[in-house]
């Protein structure tokens, strides 16, 4: 094999080389157009990419930033293929598979990392979804990421029963595919300032959504009773999201 960098040698390197082809072969399968499939995409390169980069820096600091974004990436990716499997892209099979492959990656990259900084712990009663099947990462049991996944199935329901043009349907699908993806990484973070920055863009995110949804009515694209179950979903995830970040800010306030 000749001379190699140092990254190339790393394990964890090597598995995230394989989930890029793998994630290449599956986005080489679906032939339609949605947000997510995009950042799908350049999440699984930034994986590769920031893995090699943290490898190649000497100051812990400098390591453990680009870790971070590596990590969360693979946590982006995770959440990409929840959203696929809600659209209905790709099946369930598919999903656990990739995500099995994306463990993998995280567990090895926290093991790269050399701070000891835990996840966030949030209360069970106040933010943990009542689930039964497997977790496989910390930001799928929030209730609030859970609520989330269903605003993607009821906007591709949605889209699929109204007309609204492409300029709305696309930003609708962008903005809920960019708050699935921040409460999603968001978590992954070592940080509580990173954290609560995430889940602004995700709260940023979900008002984008309200608010056209109350633009199409009072243009009269479609119905109030039409984006009904919409709103209510919002009027879950908004409070769900406040809740965490004030949550957050008093884990800093109390550090």
């Amino acid at each position: 094999m000749g001379l190699a960098l140092g990254h190339e040698k790393l394990r964890v390197y090597q598995r995230g080389l394989d989930y890029a082809s793998w994630t290449y072969s599956a986005l080489a399968n679906i032939e339609q157009s949605a947000a997510v499939l995009d950042h799908w995409d350049r999440a699984a390169e930034s994986i590769v990419e920031n893995l090699a980069n943290g490898n190649s820096r000497h100051a812990a600091a400098d390591r453990n930033r680009y870790f971070d974004v590596a990590f969360g990436s693979a946590l982006e990716c995770a959440a990409c293929l929840d959203i696929c499997v809600c659209k209905k892209l790709i099946t369930v099979g598919r999903q656990a598979e990739g995500k099995a492959a994306l463990k993998q990656i995280v567990n090895m990259t926290i093991g790269l990392r050399k701070s000891r900084s835990s996840y966030v712990k949030e209360k069970r009663e106040e933010y943990l979804a009542r689930r039964n099947d497997e977790v496989y990462f910390a930001h799928e049991g929030l209730d609030v990421y859970q609520v989330a996944l269903k605003l993607i199935v009821w906007l591709d329901g949605f889209l699929d029963v109204t007309d609204l043009g492409v300029s709305y349907a696309t930003r609708l699908d962008k903005w809920t595919t960019s708050l699935v993806l921040n409460i999603a990484e968001g978590n992954g973070r070592f940080s509580e300032a990173d954290q609560v920055r995430f889940l602004d863009i995700a709260h940023t995110s979900a008002m984008q959504v309200a608010a056209c949804l109350d633009l199409l009515v009072a243009r009269h694209h479609v119905k109030v009773h039409q984006i009904y179950d919409g709103k209510q979903i919002l009027a879950r995830i908004v409070p769900l999201l406040l809740g965490l970040r004030g949550y957050l800010e008093e884990q800093t306030d109390q550090g």
